[in-house]
């Protein structure tokens, strides 16, 4: 297997901003998000608790963030102040198919936005348990195939997603391909969460090294959204499906997180068929760190690593 390990070189106050937070901003996850999700309370509060910790982020002024509607579903748009090139951003939100929204995840998708300098749609899903799987499949499908209907061309559309938003985007390209639908002209998966059959080795090894996710969270949480349906099945398990003919797909992971073997293993699956995947392992870093962007320089830089993948494959 084949993977990019990435380590930067930062120099100055680029260097001590960074090594300040790969110290302060683990352990306030620890202390906050990582126990929320691996707690047992009901689901409803813990959605509400998390929309709470993380609807404050940091959100750059030069994006303009708005509403619209896609399939009858609610959508955020994002666009950059200063205009928007022809690209185009769709995003599926993680939260391990049970919690978050589009608002959660603006610190990463208005980035994002300006990076890619793209008019961004974050659509909602429904989630677990009160819809499992395919209901929040279903959702962002009929959303993806509305915003071709509005005339916008896949040849400019990116399909993007982290940790289970990953996995549903993955999901979400093999469903188009089957059935002989438009696909994105590229993908770009953060963190995804693809095996629902808790195979990885990451799951154990790096438990302790995470300060988002958890072994707890991930057991607890994954039957919600199975429902009935078989955990090795390529819908709710993308690892192992068939692979080929999907579009080039760049995945991002760091080296302390519990889902690292899923990328490494897809990695793995992807050589084998011939699906142009580049995986590249960000060292040191933790689950869905880009969500941490002008705190965290790694978060920065790699974010705009997507933005350069992008632009090398128009």
């Amino acid at each position: 297997m084949s993977r990019e390990i990435i380590s930067l070189k930062l120099s100055g106050a680029k260097r001590m901003q960074s090594a300040v937070a790969k110290k302060a901003l683990p352990a306030v996850l620890r202390a906050t998000m990582r126990p929320l999700w691996a707690s047992k309370i009901p689901v409803p509060t813990m959605r509400s608790l998390t929309e709470g910790l993380l609807r404050y982020g940091l959100i750059p002024r030069a994006a303009k963030i708005s509403s619209t509607r896609l399939a009858g579903r609610d959508c955020e748009l994002i666009t950059p102040a200063a205009g928007a090139s022809e690209q185009v951003l769709f995003f599926v939100h993680g939260g391990g198919y049970v919690a978050c929204s589009p608002r959660t995840h603006r610190p990463l998708t208005s980035r994002l936005c300006l990076a890619l300098k793209a008019t961004t749609y974050v659509p909602t899903y429904r989630l677990a348990p009160e819809a499992p799987y395919p209901g929040g499949l279903d959702d962002v499908h009929q959303s993806y195939l509305a915003l071709l209907k509005k005339g916008v061309s896949p040849e400019h559309i990116s399909l993007m997603g982290d940790s289970a938003g990953g996995g549903m985007a993955l999901a979400l390209a093999l469903r188009l391909r089957d059935r002989g639908e438009p696909l994105p002209a590229r993908m770009a998966l953060i963190s995804p969460w693809v095996d629902l059959t808790l195979q990885g080795e990451s799951l154990q090894s790096k438990n302790d090294l995470d300060p988002m996710l958890s072994q707890a969270w991930i057991y607890a949480k994954t039957p919600l959204y199975l429902g009935k349906t078989a955990a090795d099945d390529p819908g709710v398990s993308p690892l192992f499906a068939d692979l080929a003919g999907l579009p080039k797909t760049l995945v991002q992971v760091g080296t302390n997180e519990i889902l690292l073997s899923d990328s490494e293993r897809l990695k793995v699956r992807a050589d084998a068929c011939g699906w142009a995947l580049q995986l590249t392992v960000w060292d040191g870093m933790w689950h869905d760190f880009q969500m941490l962007a002008d705190m965290l320089p790694e978060a920065n830089a790699a974010i705009e690593a997507i933005a350069e993948f992008v632009e090398s494959t128009k």
